[in-house]
């Protein structure tokens, strides 16, 4: 039983609400971070060492800096709120392109373009990293992935630009600054590794004065290998030696094996999905400086989304000296509307499964909440604020007569998942989102016209409603969006308001309370 010291340490909390329910992800942070070594991950969990009271008083870091808790979330957007665009799905950035590398050997070593291997071969090269974090594949069971300290180019043609499976590589960039004295570091991770690394900084950790720059890897779930392997070998005879890599879409988890490629339906694998995974919203490492992840359909190119400033410098510089090259993401439209559905399919799955799990009083983890919506004592503060104030007044419409292909090029042309359609006297006629695109089959997306797949029964809110009230509209409808209209003529379009328009107003008052 622990003693009255022990209670002051943050592990007993760590324990408690996020490693027992089964909520860690074993990106390592918290072994990073220890200030007295305390924490070590094994046995796919992290496990205290030693009575770490016995050395400090009063420790909130463990905790502080998990990125399944909430404490620090507000603090961790400053990194790229700047950014000039936000959408939802897709989170804050400066531009989204096309890229891959201009290397045919390292594009032939990736399945999507060689573009984060390119990078980090480069960087190492000209000497702006002295080394790079990444996860690299197993030799004997290529499904398995561990994390690797990259310290010469070369090293980077083992790093994987997708993974499935957990990998501490947070306690990695530990070893790289506090082992290998390094002092600039390249951070390659998926969305809950790269919110643990901004945590530390939100935190002002001393190990990130070492980190140079972060590339956050596409994510849908993230599968507990031992329990995953077990299945494929009882139910598919696919031996974990035989497995040469596998692939995740919203329908299927393929495996490609020596001899064969096997489909397998998403609902046959959940129950091997790791719990956290189940209630995270973040498909693209939305504070990561540069996201990086497959270009689908497109063969060997990559969707890079560039963040911020450090990013954009970044990779102008590998554009400028011919290591990759690029093109606009509006070139393409099917890429971008891929994956806005691959993200929407994230998020969307996971505000069910939270709230599924809140109805069946299943304990959540705490950062789950932030994702989810505002919480109780943050309701006041939405209760003041008009949806006039946070609405988006300057919207993109699209009429009735478009197609579905032309409906795809707005896409990727303005980054939107839905558009108010308007009849040609200015008024409301319905709305249009990715998802009814998609269930158009490809071949008739040329004639299909969008009002014949339009929503034409809509939800809506005035201005003069608070934001709380259209957010429980939104929940109840179960709807992304809501068309802002005049009270006198529900017809007249005045505003959009998105479910990520209310939880920016929210975020945006604490980061302002924050600063005074």
């Amino acid at each position: 039983m622990p003693n009255k010291k022990s209670k002051l340490i943050a592990f007993d909390d760590l324990e408690r609400f996020i490693i027992k329910p089964g909520f860690c992800t074993m990106c390592g942070a918290c072994e990073a971070a220890c200030p007295v070594h305390a924490i070590k991950v094994e046995d796919e969990k992290p496990v205290r060492l030693h009575d770490c009271s016995e050395h400090l008083d009063s420790c909130p870091i463990c905790y502080d800096i998990c990125p399944h808790t909430d404490e620090l979330l507000f603090e961790t957007l400053r990194f790229v709120a700047d950014a000039p665009h936000r959408r939802e799905n897709l989170g804050h950035y400066r531009k989204i392109l096309l890229a891959h590398s201009t290397n045919p050997t390292l594009r032939d070593a990736s399945r999507s373009g060689g573009v984060v291997n390119a990078l980090l071969n480069f960087a190492i090269g000209r000497k702006i990293i002295d080394s790079a974090i990444v996860s690299e594949a197993s030799s004997r069971v290529p499904i398995k992935v561990r994390p690797s300290i990259n310290l010469v180019p070369d090293d980077t043609l083992s790093a994987v630009d997708t993974k499935i499976v957990p990998s501490a590589v947070a306690e990695a960039f530990g070893r790289a600054a506090f082992e290998h004295g390094k002092v600039h570091i390249a951070f390659v991770g998926v969305p809950c590794h790269i919110l643990a690394l901004r945590k530390l900084e939100a935190w002002q950790h001393k190990l990130m004065d070492s980190l140079e720059i972060t590339i956050g890897l596409f994510c849908l779930w993230t599968f507990s290998l031992g329990r995953l392997l077990e299945y494929l070998l009882q139910e598919h005879k696919i031996a974990a030696n035989e497995i040469q890599h596998v692939d995740l879409t919203v329908n299927e988890y393929v495996v490609t094996a020596e001899n064969r490629v096997v489909r397998i339906p998403i609902a046959e694998v959940e129950s091997h999905i790791m719990n956290r995974c189940r209630t995270c919203t973040d498909f693209t490492s939305e504070l990561a400086d540069l996201s990086i992840g497959g270009a689908s359909p497109l063969e060997d190119w990559s969707i890079v989304i560039i963040r911020t400033k450090k990013g954009e410098d970044f990779l102008n510089r590998a554009i400028k000296e011919g290591i990759i090259t690029t093109k606009e993401i509006d070139t393409e439209p099917e890429p971008l509307a891929h994956l806005i559905q691959l993200s929407a399919h994230k998020r969307n799955a996971a505000l069910n499964e939270i709230e599924a799990m809140q109805r069946a009083n299943i304990p959540i983890p705490t950062a789950a909440k932030f994702s989810a919506g505002p919480i109780a004592s943050e309701i006041s503060t939405l209760k003041e604020v008009k949806v006039g104030e946070v609405m988006t007044k300057k919207v993109v419409t699209l009429t009735p007569s478009m197609t579905v292909n032309e409906l795809l090029d707005e896409i990727a042309k303005h980054h939107h998942i839905g558009f108010p359609i308007m009849s040609e006297s200015n008024k409301i006629v319905g709305i249009i989102t990715l998802q009814d695109a998609m269930k158009v089959d490809k071949e008739k997306r040329n004639s299909v016209l969008l009002d014949e797949i339009c929503t034409k029964s809509l939800v809506v809110v005035f201005p003069e409603d608070s934001v709380i009230e259209a957010f429980e509209k939104m929940s109840k409808y179960n709807v992304g969006r809501l068309l802002v209209v005049h009270k006198r003529d529900k017809r007249t379009l005045l505003g959009i308001l998105t479910r990520s328009d209310v939880m920016h107003a929210l975020r945006k008052h604490f980061r302002q309370l924050i600063i005074e």
